[in-house]
């Protein structure tokens, strides 16, 4: 019989300063190339996961503060470990997406739809795995927004454990090591995923709404014949 686990671990609630159901609809009604291109143009460039990271299906995106996770790999599965797994839930606040650094592990499934069950309760809104899941057909079946690199049916635990959650982060990304914070904005869609730096998400997101927008009107004016040219010297998107 397993031992009993007190629910004794350390809260870290994530906090941020905007209406988190507010900015996520807004997000989720653009598309990651234009977030990207919102970031490079105030300075940002290379803010994306590298190539790989992708939804389990076509039409998945996600959007939301993100929730850091980092993970070790071991076969340690000791209360310590138990306790860091099921306490960190309570941490977790509406809309946001967990996202973990399972530091190169390809031995195992990282995140399931056990998991994924228990978080969605806690209010998270997706997951970005830097690593696996298990469990997809769930995943999908269930509707929750999960990004990963690949898939794999082997058992996490034993193999693969959580050691530490809402710290800094380093996940792969398009440029090199690319360090992310917990509330900083995650936006995933079937390009792969993009991290708006905690306190630009806002304006960022108001940002590319606004060529968005002028997107909109250019194509159009292509549509109906237009010059290219006038179409750019007019709209300034194409």
């Amino acid at each position: 019989m397993q031992d009993k686990i007190i629910d004794n671990y350390e809260r870290k609630p994530l906090t941020v300063d905007y209406d988190i159901e507010d900015i996520r609809n807004r997000y989720l009604k653009l598309y990651t190339a234009l977030i990207y291109d919102a970031l490079e143009s105030i300075g940002l460039p290379g803010r994306s996961m590298d190539s790989g990271i992708y939804p389990l299906t076509v039409d998945m995106k996600v959007a939301g503060p993100a929730f850091t996770i980092r993970r070790q790999t071991t076969p340690k599965t000791d209360t310590y470990t138990h306790n860091i797994r099921l306490g960190l839930m309570k941490s977790m606040i509406d809309g946001c997406v967990m996202l973990s650094d399972v530091q190169g592990n390809k031995n195992c499934g990282q995140f399931g739809e056990i998991t994924a069950t228990a978080m969605r309760a806690a209010g998270c809104s997706g997951a970005v795995i830097d690593g696996s899941t298990r469990d997809s057909n769930y995943l999908i079946n269930m509707n929750f927004p999960t990004f990963c690199r690949f898939r794999n049916p082997v058992e996490g635990l034993g193999r693969s454990v959580i050691i530490e959650y809402m710290i800094p982060i380093y996940i792969n990304g398009i440029d090199g090591m690319l360090r992310v914070d917990p509330g900083d904005f995650i936006f995933g869609d079937y390009d792969g995923v993009v991290i708006v730096p905690k306190d630009k998400t806002v304006e960022v997101l108001e940002t590319a709404e606004n060529w968005f927008e002028s997107e909109k009107a250019s194509r159009k004016a292509m549509a109906e014949g237009m010059d290219p040219f006038e179409v750019y010297n007019t709209y300034g998107r194409f």
